[in-house]
């Protein structure tokens, strides 16, 4: 069996969901095996217990460390937003595959930056648009591309988060814009974005935007005694117009008290529709006009888990799959990536598109305005 050596970068949160997925690979698949190398986190304490639960081999504070560790073979970034461009370029200089969390960059120029130091070394990468690799999604695009729902007529997506929905929440580096770039927007309209890309398949080329700060000041993670000024956005409502002309709506709220964790979407077509909802994350809404329309409705199909990827966690669609399980599916597509020698679709430069939707959503919401995302470009 083949083997790829990973290190990883920023054990917390979505570090320990990333070795997670890694190490499911080890069981469910037997073409290439994730190697735990080399951790490092800023925090000592935290890379420590990431080596104690997944076996990474050598543990540091410094993340130059991992880059410079000829052992490793695949880099991991899971670090805070302001640090992905910086990273990933030392990565790619040191002739590392990298694995790299969304949003990209906090500019466009550094993810620029990022993309040119990929293509000119040659490495292959991933970006985490984790819920591409969900299997209703996946059975949604299949019904798009099959015609099955006729004509696209719109898109209708949100994703609501509770996160900072109390008010006393500390603030950390994800409600700062000079560390975070964005906040409800870049941590969760990415995700949006992407699945109405993969599913469409059409281009947004103009948006208008609107967001909000309900809560303008936060007491400090670092020192609960003392607050800080929040400067990023609490939630972002938006209109896009696609390049066929058609138009949709993306929301992202990370204050809706009532809705934990809640990514959902709409799609209408001339002939048919499908809604998604994550808290049901192996079914599919499925309604045609191909019927009776006496029986005409929405209706529950199963995410397909049985085809492809799916079939090494789960025998049948009533069984279903996991997060951590698509978290597998999106570590091996990565790991076959770079035994197979193959390219991957969401890779960095995909990234980069996604961040320049995102860029011209901050500048209508700043601007007030129609922005065509042919502005922003670089």
């Amino acid at each position: 069996m083949k083997q790829v050596k990973v290190g990883l970068i920023g054990a917390n949160w979505m570090g320990s969901f990333h070795s997670i997925g890694l190490n499911n690979v080890r069981q469910a698949y037997h073409d290439v095996e994730p190697i735990f190398e080399h951790v490092a986190d800023v925090n000592a304490s935290a890379a420590k217990l990431a080596a104690e639960r997944f076996g990474y081999k050598k543990v540091s504070t410094d993340w130059h460390d991992v880059i410079n560790d000829p052992e490793v073979e695949l880099v991991i970034i899971a670090t805070p937003n302001f640090t992905h461009a910086e990273i990933a370029i030392a990565a790619a200089e040191a002739n590392k595959h990298i694995l790299c969390e969304k949003p990209m960059a906090n500019t466009l120029a550094e993810g620029r930056a990022m993309v040119d130091a990929i293509e000119k070394a040659g490495v292959k990468s991933l970006v985490d648009f984790i819920y591409t690799k969900c299997p209703a999604n996946v059975l949604a695009k299949e019904l798009m591309d099959s015609g099955k729902l006729g004509e696209f007529i719109t898109f209708r997506g949100e994703f609501d988060c509770s996160y900072c929905a109390d008010p006393n929440t500390p603030a950390t580096w994800r409600q700062i814009a000079a560390t975070a770039g964005t906040g409800a927007l870049g941590d969760l309209t990415a995700h949006v974005v992407s699945l109405s890309d993969m599913i469409v398949g059409k281009k947004i080329v103009e948006v208008f935007a609107s967001w909000d700060t309900p809560y303008k000041q936060r007491p400090d993670a670092r020192d609960p005694s003392q607050t800080l000024d929040i400067d990023t956005d609490d939630q972002i409502y938006v209109i896009v117009k696609y390049e066929d002309g058609r138009i949709g709506s993306m929301s992202s709220s990370r204050v809706s008290v009532a809705r934990p964790v809640s990514l959902a979407y709409e799609i209408q077509g001339s002939k048919g529709a499908v809604k998604f909802e994550m808290t049901r994350i192996n079914e599919l809404l499925y309604y045609s006009n191909d019927c009776d329309p006496k029986e005409r409705g929405y209706k529950v199909i199963k995410g397909n888990t049985r085809n492809g990827d799916y079939a090494n966690f789960c025998g049948t669609d009533e069984q279903g799959i996991a997060y951590n399980e698509i978290m597998s599916v999106q570590a091996h597509d990565i790991l076959t990536a770079i035994t197979e020698n193959r390219k991957v679709d969401i890779d960095i430069a995909y990234g980069h598109y996604v961040d320049t939707i995102l860029e011209a959503m901050a500048t209508s919401a700043r601007e007030g305005r129609w922005v065509k995302v042919a502005e922003v470009e670089q």
